[in-house]
């Protein structure tokens, strides 16, 4: 299980994006109001989460050692997010302003925490809840640092929500990315265990040429299909005409695509999930220059 240790391991991560989810509003609270950072560096709480105050409930594990989501500490798990839990009413307004009282993403965010005798607090996680199976996602759990817990204490609500690309306006289909904070607010490649990001780098740095008149060109002939490029066919009328050939990279399964860099592919599990939904889609002029670039995802 990976550790949040930073404000970029938390934007990477993808807990509490994009709207209407709510996790890092709640984030915020619980690390500004709920406990308190101590000067040895430890985070303690002054309540008893017995009494379910903000919606707090015991948090149960699977018995089962395959089946668990986190590791077993000997000690009491508790859990704070779900908006429909007794005393969650008592959140602030920030948090719960865009539940929509359904089963959906507006509801999916959770904290959990283990407790030591002495209220404070041993480990802190972050995890979503799928409505649909009833079960939280062990990709989507990671471990949160006191250290950052420590970070986001210092920010206000604005600030994280800024830093993490909440509250950007998500790009419309078709905007054009033109800076790191789109790229960010578009959420391409993001979270893990998607590979866009990866495969956007390995595209910037290693596939082609940029040139000072910013011209983009490669001079590979995408036809023999290395690193598995092959022809994409606009069936549906996904992209603008520009009567120009287009060309699709990014799917693991296609020929070749175990030429990739392996950072590229390090995650990918061999199925049909979100390991492998991330495409760069070109149009390219017949002087190898290419002419537009496109990133898109697809639906398994």
């Amino acid at each position: 299980m990976e550790t949040l240790n930073e404000m970029d391991d938390l934007c990477t991560s993808g807990f509490g994006t994009p709207q209407p989810r709510h996790g890092l509003q709640l984030l915020h609270w619980f690390a500004n109001e709920y406990v308190k950072i101590v000067t040895n560096g430890e985070v303690e709480i002054e309540r008893n989460p017995n009494k379910k105050a903000f919606g707090c409930q015991q948090f149960t594990d699977n018995t089962d050692t395959k089946y668990r989501l986190l590791p077993n500490r000997l000690l009491p798990f508790y859990m704070l997010g779900n908006l429909d839990a007794p005393g969650a009413e008592d959140l602030p307004d920030y948090v719960s302003k865009n539940h929509t009282e359904k089963n959906n993403v507006s509801n999916k965010d959770r904290i959990i925490f283990s407790l030591q005798p002495d209220k404070v607090l041993d480990r802190i996680y972050v995890t979503q809840h799928d409505h649909r199976s009833g079960a939280f996602d062990p990709q989507r759990t990671f471990r949160i640092s006191k250290g950052l817990i420590k970070t986001i204490s210092r920010l206000d609500l604005d600030e994280l929500l800024e830093k993490t690309g909440y509250s950007l306006p998500r790009p419309s289909p078709m905007d054009t990315l033109n800076e790191m904070r789109h790229l960010t607010s578009s959420e391409f490649g993001r979270p893990w265990p998607r590979h866009g990001l990866h495969l956007l780098h390995w595209f910037s740095n290693d596939y082609v040429t940029i040139y000072d008149d910013g011209d983009i060109m490669t001079e590979r002939n995408l036809n023999k299909k290395a690193f598995g490029f092959h022809p994409f066919h606009d069936n549906d009328q996904l992209l603008p005409d520009r009567g120009f050939p287009f060309y699709e990279v990014g799917n693991l399964g296609a020929p070749k695509a175990d030429e990739l860099l392996g950072y590229i592919r390090e995650n990918y599990t061999g199925k049909n999930d979100d390991s492998n939904i991330d495409r760069i889609i070109i149009s390219l002029q017949p002087d190898k220059v290419l002419d537009r670039i496109y990133v898109t995802q697809h639906d398994h």
